[in-house]
């Protein structure tokens, strides 16, 4: 009997983005293992077939190391410790004819020591830049001292990058806009394909009804505002979607606005000591804004998610040059109109008045006019809500675009 090929996944918290992919490949014939970290692997009930295996990190960053230096030394413990367990696997039997690594956290590092024949195939999702970045982008939150840090301190992140591009044989990367931060000599090494968006369970339900707040019931008839951050911050243009509000609010007097996300630190630039990005652009507004049609919802299951797309009236998505929010996907694909913020990542999906409507990130008197005009005449956009949809099919659907693609690569990859 043939014996089945072996797929290693390595990612801290897996399954993380290869959530759909790993068991695509179970179903497909595959023996398929996945290592992570004990602390921060998510169990997977709903895998089948899936080895799952562990490494247990037992000591931290060592004190005195140098602060540009901290991030590298706490990769490298994660790769010792993924190092260390694969010996024992390897020492168990465990032979992969592919690994499937998203090195972001330093466990693929070591691998290919182990395991030299074996080809990797790593998940990109950024090399860092200073200048034309979202590092230089928004001026308010300028800080000569912190940029001068922050700048050396990607320099040094973006080393790491380096040993990746040379030791993977193959990238994938979800955007053009990731791929397109990498240097130019690895580029031709890259292959973009989406993680991809399930439009089978993404789609309109203009049945659909929400209970917030424990007594405010909302369906389809409502004017309806979500905004959706995994946690509020200025990176994602939480600022300046409260500076729109009071305009908003005071022309859309029946308008609710759904908020869902979290408080903690996000990507970007943190908050001041002591404070929290939500509470002080929500500080900043709230004596101008109706507060009862203001709705922050937390982080929630998602079901609710994508009730909550289901039900928008119109999402606004506001981001700095950065990597883009599977979250505008996902309400893509239920029909949700778009606000979206003129900025690269954002206009790779978003084509002005064709799937969505674009505006400048800082114009929130232009964000506020477009976000009332299609609470005012809904009618006017259901074509580009359509369109919203008719791309993420085209390009973004998971089990007929995606899917098949990784799947390509993957193929292409084992017979070589």
């Amino acid at each position: 009997m043939r014996k089945k090929k072996q797929i290693l996944f390595i990612h801290q918290n897996f399954p993380g983005q290869f959530k759909s992919l790993a068991p695509h490949l179970i179903d497909e014939g595959y023996e398929v293992h996945a290592l992570g970290e004990e602390s921060s692997i998510k169990i997977v009930d709903n895998f089948p077939g899936l080895n799952l295996h562990y490494y247990k990190i037992t000591h931290g960053n060592a004190e005195g190391v140098d602060e540009y230096a901290v991030e590298f030394e706490t990769k490298m413990i994660r790769a010792r410790f993924a190092a260390e367990k694969c010996e024992r696997l390897k020492n168990d039997g465990l032979n992969p004819d592919l690994i499937i690594a998203h090195p972001g956290w330093g466990e693929s590092f070591f691998l290919k020591d182990i395991w030299p024949d074996v080809k990797t195939l790593s998940y990109f999702e950024i090399h860092w830049h200073t200048i034309n970045s979202d590092v230089d982008f928004d001026e308010e939150f300028y800080d000569e001292d912190y940029y001068k840090f922050t700048v050396k301190k990607l320099r040094a992140r973006n080393l790491y990058n380096h040993e990746i591009f040379h030791s993977s044989d193959k990238l994938i990367s979800p955007t053009e806009y990731q791929k397109n931060t990498a240097p130019r000599f690895v580029r031709k090494n890259i292959t973009v394909v989406h993680d991809g968006i399930d439009t089978d369970i993404l789609k309109p339900n203009d049945e659909v009804e929400l209970v917030i707040n424990n007594n405010i019931k909302l369906t389809k008839k409502n004017k309806i505002i979500t905004f959706i951050n995994r946690n509020f911050e200025p990176q994602r243009g939480y600022h300046v979607f409260m500076r729109s509000l009071p305009k908003i609010l005071k022309e859309n007097t029946d308008a609710h606005v759904l908020l869902i996300g979290g408080d903690g630190k996000g990507y970007g630039l943190p908050a001041p000591k002591g404070k929290k990005w939500k509470d002080i652009f929500y500080d900043e507004v709230k004596d101008q804004i109706d507060t009862s049609r203001v709705h922050f919802l937390g982080i929630v299951d998602y079901n609710s998610l994508i009730s909550l797309f289901q039900i928008s009236s119109v999402h606004v998505y506001l981001s700095y040059p950065f990597v883009l929010s599977w979250s505008l996907l996902e309400a893509m694909s239920c029909e949700c109109l778009i606000v979206g913020s003129n900025t690269d990542p954002v206009k790779e999906v978003i084509k002005d008045k064709s799937n969505g409507l674009l505006v400048d990130f800082f114009d929130t008197n232009k964000i506020a006019d477009k976000v009332s005009d299609t609470l005012q005449n809904p009618e006017k956009y259901s074509n580009m809500r359509k369109g919203a949809r008719n791309l993420i099919k085209k390009k973004y659907d998971l089990k007929k675009v995606c899917l098949p693609k990784q799947l390509d690569i993957i193929e292409k990859l084992l017979v070589k």
